[in-house]
């Protein structure tokens, strides 16, 4: 008896939740802008650096909203882009782009980073709860020196005030993928809401023995967090790259569109310190 009334609530909080994700609203870039980032990757971090700086600014994030921080421990800074006014309640999106450091590494990490610019612009058009901050983070190879960076330079209130933070890692190489054994809970079902409401595909794979990630700093001090990749069990097992898939890619993209869009307004303010 337990279990049944353990599973009508749970199918009671997934269709709340699906109603609430038929409202959200956000504008994804056309398919043809977004892989067209994919197809010449610059060959070194100062290069990406610089390209992504032009993405950000092409899709409206100019003026005081796009910063470089210099990262210590990096050859290249961290490139944020701020939406809103970076006050109140925050969620944060990271990917490292960082260029392939070894043959132990040999995915590239263009991918995730590339489409913070369209994310950004996804959510632009619309007056949102939460301001958003995008970081394409200037890490070393296994080590995420530019989320540590970022982690650590951010005030004691804006920890608080950071009601999440979506790591998005390798993407394109197969339908999405989360982590749902390091990320939190409750940040897994909305995701698993927003695939049901948007008719994609999602599914777990476990990446902890391809090394550390940029969620990992965030983590430490408390920050709910999830990590969202494309990952397979092939890619995990051997450290072999696959074949980049466009369609996957896209998809993800529109999930990630989706999924912030529906945080914002599903999300609740973390319990704050004095």
């Amino acid at each position: 008896m337990r279990g049944k009334a353990l599973s009508v609530q749970v199918l009671i909080l997934t269709l709340c939740g699906a109603s609430l994700a038929q409202k959200v609203q956000f504008t994804p870039a056309e398919k043809t802008v977004v892989l067209e980032r994919m197809k010449a990757i610059p060959e070194t971090n100062a290069a990406r650096a610089s390209r992504l700086r032009e993405l950000f600014s092409n899709a409206g994030c100019n003026g005081n909203s796009l910063i470089e921080q210099k990262v210590e421990g990096a050859d290249a800074p961290n490139i944020i882009c701020r939406l809103g006014t970076g006050e109140g309640d925050t969620v944060i999106v990271g990917a490292h782009y960082d260029r392939v450091s070894s043959a132990q590494r040999p995915l590239d990490n263009w991918s995730g980073a590339s489409i913070l610019p369209a994310l950004y612009q996804s959510l632009r058009n619309r007056k949102r709860s939460h301001s958003f901050v995008f970081v394409a983070f200037a890490d070393n190879g296994s080590n995420p020196v530019g989320a540590e960076f970022f982690v650590h330079q951010l005030s004691n209130a804006q920890r608080d005030r950071a009601d999440a933070m979506v790591n998005v890692d390798a993407l394109g190489l197969s339908p999405t993928k989360v982590w749902t054994a390091h990320s939190d809970k409750e940040l897994v079902h909305s995701l698993i809401i927003m695939v049901y409401a948007l008719k994609l595909s999602a599914s777990q794979i476990d990446i902890a023995a391809v090394g550390n990630t940029d969620s990992d700093p965030f983590a430490a001090r408390h920050i709910p967090q999830i990590t969202i990749h494309s990952l397979t069990q092939q890619n995990v097992a051997t450290g072999a790259t696959t074949q980049f898939r466009p369609n996957n890619y896209y998809d993800t993209y529109r999930l990630l569109c989706g999924y912030l869009a529906y945080l914002d307004q599903s999300l609740k303010p973390r319990q704050h310190s004095e």
